[in-house]
């Protein structure tokens, strides 16, 4: 008994001394944990700090999180009593301490953190979690180290990753549904304005930050007051351990076109040649390129460069993406940029671009034409071959005269010169009889010099706020042009001469000025007072010859034009503006007389309209925090018309589609009110944009499409054809919406994006028939409402040097409704579109990239679904991978074709184009660089001045992508 009471004494006390070590492990275990750490983050200035890094060490574990939009932060479950703080925040110098939490319970405040300011830039400072967007009145900035790319890419692969930018195949950027329609670095226009230069070109290594500007021009700049309809300008700014040293890059590369599984050589070859250096010495910048291919890579934009073509071959065809620009190109540029500072004073930027490119494009069409009674068809086939030379020289001179006193000069010159070889057939039916059946066969040879420049003065006054700027501009356009169209008639009737020989001269003349005087009326509201003067002079002396078989000329009068006219705006504002620290408003009243004036000489006809408009102006910017704004901007504007809407002779250089403006046109007055509203979020990285715009036109210029018999004896010439007039109407309207949402994680290696857009157009047109029995006219108001949907979104993978991956799908509807019968025609189109892309890193120093693309076309007749995919592998080699080597292949099933869509309220046009097929392409690339400080070549681990990965400066070679 004794024995067995001894033993339950032992289990007792077994117990007892377990439960005293568990607890005590219960109690360590409190004591060491803690359910959460907080804090706020402050400046000198007693202002919170959003977007601070936090850190927080506990031995070897740590965690971060960012400050919300009042500066507090906060961390739960913190592991131990003891642990260490450090705070990044970018323009303040870094904090660090350490902490030892003696007090009891279960939550702990270090209370305010001040950080100072600071003005120095530590660029050894490797910042993980950064704040990646910061919302500013009309500027959207994102930080480039929040959207990490390999090194040596180029900007346009960062600009893919940004929430609210796009970049298509051709390498065209839109951000929340706009064009970027300029580029800039580090604030000055780079190669003119051009954008996919700078894109496809600069290298994201040297990249600080990205700006997304709504620009209002430099006049608005200066004062503050903003009007009228923002330009979208892309700003790049350059990180300033970047601006000592020099990038250079040279690429060759040959293949050929693959037909049935070979390799074909010959006229099937495909190369490529490019170089660039850009040379950074402080303020004096210089960048060199030079691009020679038959790939589709244009290295400038110029614009359309001619009648009926398309541009000069468009962008790189892409890292993995094959070219999405109708025709092919074969492409000769070359380009330098110069900036520097000339004293304390003078800033100068310029640069002068040339391109020799030629472009075949094969095309086909099928036009449905609208008819009260009877509408026709017309089948097209064309091929087009356009050599287009172009020059461009800008340059811009900044003079700081003083602190008060401000005046920039800049003079322009382009050139463009276009020669276009082209055969074409046509088959025009109605009511499945043919009306007019031919083959034709034209050259047209023009020229197009083009100068002028603005000068800008500011003066702003001791007062406060008080200032006083003009601007003043002007400038001259010629086009010269020879265009000898031939007509093979085959059937039906023979409606233009069969051989013409049209001659045209035209110039333009303009000048213009805008001055505005601010005078302050409180320390926060100002009236600003504004005038715009603007006059412009188009003269055309146009002649059309006739041809005989044996080369006699007949002058042609009917056809034959010499015409002028005159455009007299002038615009008188008075705006009231307030600023508060929150939000800021501006509203005003403009009035806007407006004459024009035209003489025929040939038909001795005088035109004048003069019409007057009042329009208010209105703008609002409310800043909800630092990270939420909101923007409504309303403007009134008025817009000419054209030199081919204006003059009275009838243009027949297409048979069918005959051409005949209106003297009596009045200007269109625009009415434009826009919605914007940003949020982004410091804690979660969600990122939400939008933007609503409406606009109503009055005096809207519209369509007449007169159909005539196809006997017309008061003008045989009219006979069968669709002439084309001109109309001012009442009714037109237009409403955009946008959105944009992305949301990160894990530190923004995968981020979701949905994105939407969707277009309202009420647009306005006539449709008239000619009666064959007595040849009068019946004409209706035709309103076309067409609704554009699209809807798209993204998962992207961002996993530095292992992926860097999107999976993408869109879905788009473009639909017409007409008021008149369109007898059955089609008018509901839909695309489907499917993709994945990526680029796959390993081996260290190997890379695979893909891009795969589906295309679901409903609605177009005869539209195949084309399935495009494009890859290429390649491998950095030599010392400190310096060199690169790289095996392209461009779609490979060879289904790259280019389907398109026109509709409005007189006709619906489906269009389909060649483009670049299948073809491979290896390409050797060599890059070198260096750095103040740096070593001259860079590898892995060398640090801001080194060289990784495979892109060097100036992004892939251009034939395989960038």
């Amino acid at each position: 008994m004794e024995k067995k009471n001894q033993q339950i004494l032992h289990v007792v006390s077994v117990f007892v001394i377990l439960t005293l070590i568990f607890t005590a492990i219960s109690q360590c275990s409190v004591a060491q944990t803690l359910t959460s750490v907080s804090g706020i983050v402050k400046d000198t200035t007693n202002a919170a700090v959003p977007g601070a890094v936090v850190k927080l060490f506990t031995g070897i574990d740590s965690t971060s999180t960012v400050t919300n939009t009042n500066g507090s932060f906060s961390f739960s479950i913190v592991k131990s009593r003891q642990f260490k703080l450090r705070i990044i925040a970018l323009g303040y110098q870094s904090y660090s301490n350490s902490f030892v939490v003696s007090q009891t319970g279960p939550s702990f405040s270090v209370g305010t953190v001040m950080l100072k300011t600071s003005s120095t830039l530590l660029n050894t400072v490797n910042i993980v979690d950064v704040n990646p967007v910061k919302l500013k009145e009309d500027t959207v900035e994102f930080n480039a180290n929040a959207y990490k790319v390999r090194q040596g890419a180029p900007v346009e692969d960062m600009l893919k990753k940004l929430p609210g930018v796009d970049v298509d195949k051709s390498g065209n950027v839109t951000s929340q549904g706009k064009t970027i329609t300029k580029v800039r670095v580090n604030g000055k226009d780079f190669f003119g304005g051009d954008v996919k230069t700078a894109t496809q070109n600069l290298p994201a290594e040297l990249v600080q930050n990205i700006q997304v500007i709504d620009d209002y021009g430099d006049q608005a700049n200066l004062t503050g007051i903003k009007s009228g309809d923002p330009e979208k300008v892309l700003n790049i700014n350059i990180r300033p351990d970047k601006n000592y040293g020099y990038f250079g890059q040279a690429t060759a590369g040959e293949g050929g076109d693959a037909q049935q599984g070979v390799l074909k050589k010959g006229e099937d070859n495909r190369y490529v040649a490019s170089a660039n250096l850009f040379s950074f010495n402080g303020d004096r910048q210089i960048a060199a390129l030079a691009n020679f291919n038959n790939t589709n890579t244009s290295l400038f934009s110029f614009g359309s460069g001619g009648p009926r073509g398309g541009g000069p071959g468009g962008p790189p065809p892409g890292a993995g993406s094959s070219s999405n620009t109708n025709g092919i190109t074969t492409a000769r540029s070359i380009g330098l940029n110069y900036r520097d500072q000339w004293g304390k004073k003078v800033t100068v930027y310029g640069n002068y671009s040339f391109a020799d490119n030629t472009t075949n494009t094969i095309s086909s069409s099928i036009q449905t034409n609208n008819s009260l009674t009877s509408p026709s068809v017309n089948n097209v086939s064309n091929n087009q071959t356009d050599g287009k030379t172009n020059h461009r020289f800008n340059f811009n001179l900044e003079y700081k005269i003083d602190t008060i006193n401000y005046l920039k000069i800049t003079p322009n010159l382009t050139y463009a010169g276009v020669n276009t070889d082209q055969t074409q057939s046509s088959n025009l039916t109605r009511n499945g009889s043919v009306l007019t059946n031919y083959n034709l066969n034209s050259t047209l040879n023009s020229t197009s010099p083009n100068y002028g420049g603005t000068v800008l003065y500011n003066h702003r006054f001791n007062s406060h706020g008080r200032n006083f700027s003009i601007s003043a501009s002007g400038g001259s356009t010629w086009l010269t042009q020879t265009q000898n169209p031939v007509y093979n008639y085959l059937a039906g009737i023979a409606t233009a001469p069969a051989n013409q020989l049209i001659s045209t001269d035209v110039k333009l003349d303009s000048v213009g000025t805008t001055l505005s005087y601010i005078e302050p009326l409180s320390k926060r509201s100002y009236l600003e007072a504004t005038y715009a003067y603007k006059y412009s002079k188009t003269t055309s002396d146009k002649e059309t010859d006739t041809l005989t078989a044996n080369g006699n000329r007949n002058r042609y009068n009917l056809l034959s034009n010499d015409f002028y006219y005159t455009f007299v705006t002038n615009r008188f504002g008075l705006n009231y503006r307030f600023i508060e620290k929150k939000y800021n408003y501006s509203f005003g009243v403009s009035a806007q007389p407006a004459t024009l004036i035209g003489h025929s000489v040939t038909t001795g006809l005088d035109t004048r309209n003069t019409t007057y408009n009042f329009a208010p102006f209105a703008r609002m910017v409310y800043n909800f925090s630092r990270n939420q704004s909101f923007v409504l901007n309303y403007n009134g504007s008025n817009n000419q018309p054209t030199y081919s809407e204006l003059q009275p002779v009838i243009d027949f250089s297409s048979a069918s589609y005959p051409i005949q403006g209106n003297p009596y046109l009045k200007p269109e007055f625009n009415n434009v009110l826009s919605l914007r509203y940003n949020k982004f979020s410091f804690e979660t990285g969600n990122v939400f944009f939008s933007n609503l715009s409406f606009t109503q036109t009055n005096n809207k210029i519209v369509a007449n499409s007169i159909t005539y018999p196809s006997v017309y004896t008061p003008n045989s010439k009219l006979a069968g054809t669709i002439l084309t007039q001109y109309l001012n109407a009442a009714g037109f309207y237009s409403a955009t919406g946008s959105y944009m949402w992305a949301k990160p994680w894990e530190k923004r290696k995968y981020t979701l994006f949905l994105n939407g857009n969707v277009t309202y157009n009420n647009n306005i047109s006539y449709i008239s028939n000619v009666s064959a029995v007595d040849y009068a006219m019946r004409s209706e108001k035709n309103i076309a409402k067409n609704l554009i949907l699209t809807q798209g979104a993204r998962f992207r993978a961002d996993i530095t040097d292992v992926i860097d991956a999107e999976a993408n799908a869109s879905y788009s509807l473009t639909k017409t409704d007409n008021s008149l019968s369109t007898n059955n025609i089609n008018n509901n189109f839909r695309t489907i579109t499917l993709g994945v892309s990526g680029k796959n890193y390993f081996f260290k120093d190997w890379t695979l990239s893909y891009d795969f693309s589906k295309v679901i076309y409903q609605g177009y007749q005869g539209a195949t679904n084309p399935n495009i995919l494009n890859a290429y592998v390649e491998r950095r080699f030599l010392k400190q991978n310096v060199g690169t080597l790289r095996l392209s292949a461009f779609d490979l099933f060879n289904q790259n074709t280019g389907f398109t869509t026109t509709q409005t309220g007189s006709y619906i046009t489906q269009s389909e184009s060649n483009r670049l097929g299948r073809y491979f392409l290896l390409s050797f690339t060599l890059r070198l660089q260096k750095f103040a400080g740096k070593r001259p070549f860079g590898s892995p681990g060398d640090g801001p001045g080194g060289m990784r990965g495979p892109g060097g400066f100036g992004g892939p070679p251009p034939a395989a992508g960038g």
